[in-house]
């Protein structure tokens, strides 16, 4: 898309990042040279997108997208929505987001409009996802496909409808969605929005148990965003999903170095739900001393902003370390209200985890260094391995195995899996 002249008058106009003739990363690009709009006006918008995709002046942004919202000119131009709505959903206001669709839901200018309703189902079925309701989220999605979607934006409907699946525990569904749009294998590197096609192809291989093909994704999504200027992590987290992947390859230093980045960046843009994303992922590459506090942190700014899938695998990663640390009832409460939350939301991702998280807790209670040990072996590490990774002799290993062995009334590995259930994929 052609970028339009800057007009003299341009709000915020001594911020630096705009760059004439430079391209935005705009998801779900469309041309909108046919709208009899004044340049101004998506100019704008461009403009405080393209500070979202920097991650910088947070403030600002928001401001520039009330002066778009009340705009009764640009809340017709359905372009300027669309850029306006998932850039306010970048700064984290998914509640305001919505509100707003809302309201362009019953604005007679979107009503009788094929191409607005396909963009407000769209931000609808993105909002739904981010709030953590993956099943509200695949229906949208699955109904604007079906219905028919112009080439810029069906494969931006591809990828959140895979997320969503996941979200919902159709990882088989998701799978055949890919192969249905020819996404699977090999991607055209031209493909419109292939970063959240990529992103979306990483979450499902996390969810099926295939970490060094989603670490790939989530690196390869990395990438190119990375090439389109986008530094914002609320855009994509790829830097704390491919830190999860990383430490489930046992890339213990890649893993840290991913969520410490990806820390820096959300602090520097400031949205909750980014900082809790990232502070959850340095909490569990890191397992040290702080680790604890960071995912209380992380739990609390997730909850605040309204970030509930996300809130759930946090929730239980805080109770594991609770466990470890000889709190199992707060271990409980917290593993209790991540149950809560995935029912209230339709999850069908993490229920039968923290059902099988909630049955350990009734178990023989083992110490810290026994339930770190025994996580380690029902994942597949050997002794040599466990003592590498936890800093301790190999006989060691071997004294607390078999002091969780007695306990849990199990005779080997084996016994692991039944009196622990299968380990988690993320």
């Amino acid at each position: 898309m052609t970028r339009t002249a800057r007009p003299a008058n341009w709000p915020g106009s001594a911020v630096g990042p705009f760059r004439e003739g430079s391209p935005v990363y705009i998801p779900g690009r469309q041309d909108s040279g046919d709208e009899r709009v004044p340049p101004d006006e998506v100019c704008l918008s461009l403009h405080t997108l393209e500070l979202a995709n920097l991650g910088v002046r947070r403030a600002l942004v928001h401001e520039q997208i009330e002066v778009i919202l009340d705009s009764r000119d640009r809340r017709g131009h359905p372009y300027c929505m669309w850029l306006a709505i998932l850039t306010l959903l970048y700064t984290g206001d998914v509640v305001a987001a919505h509100t707003e669709c809302r309201q362009l839901a019953m604005d007679a200018r979107w009503l009788g409009s094929p191409r607005h309703q396909e963009l407000l189902t769209l931000l609808r079925a993105r909002i739904s996802l981010m709030a953590g309701d993956g099943v509200k989220s695949a229906a949208l999605l699955s109904e604007s496909l079906a219905r028919g979607l112009p080439p810029t934006l069906a494969p931006l409907a591809v990828a959140w409808l895979v997320e969503a699946q996941v979200l919902s525990g159709e990882a088989e569904a998701a799978h055949k969605v890919l192969l249905a749009h020819d996404l699977a294998g090999r991607l055209d590197p031209d493909l419109p929005d292939v970063a959240h096609v990529l992103a979306a192809r990483g979450a499902l291989h996390m969810s099926t148990g295939q970490f060094r093909r989603a670490l790939d994704d989530f690196t390869s999504c990395g990438r190119v965003l990375t090439a389109q200027s986008v530094a914002n992590p609320a855009v994509i987290p790829w830097r704390s999903r491919a830190a999860f992947a990383a430490l489930a390859t046992r890339r213990h230093d890649l893993a840290l170095a991913l969520a410490a980045d990806e820390l820096t960046a959300a602090r520097t843009w400031g949205a909750p739900r980014g900082i809790g994303l990232a502070l959850h992922a340095v909490a569990v590459a890191g397992r040290d001393d702080a680790s604890l506090s960071l995912l209380e942190e992380a739990v609390e700014l997730l909850d605040l902003g309204h970030a509930r899938g996300d809130l759930i695998h946090a929730l239980h990663d805080l109770a594991t370390l609770q466990a470890e640390g000889g709190d199992p009832t707060a271990a409980r409460s917290r593993l209790e209200t991540a149950a809560a939350l995935a029912r209230e939301s339709r999850n069908g991702l993490w229920p039968d985890r923290l059902r099988s998280a909630l049955e350990r807790q009734d178990l023989p209670q083992l110490t810290g260094q026994e339930l770190r040990i025994s996580e380690l072996a029902r994942a597949g590490y050997s002794n040599r391995q466990i003592a590498e990774t936890l800093f301790l002799a190999v006989r060691t290993v071997e004294f607390h195995l078999s002091s969780v062995y007695r306990k849990l009334g199990v005779s080997g590995r084996r016994g692991l899996h039944s009196a622990l259930g299968s380990p988690p994929s993320s």
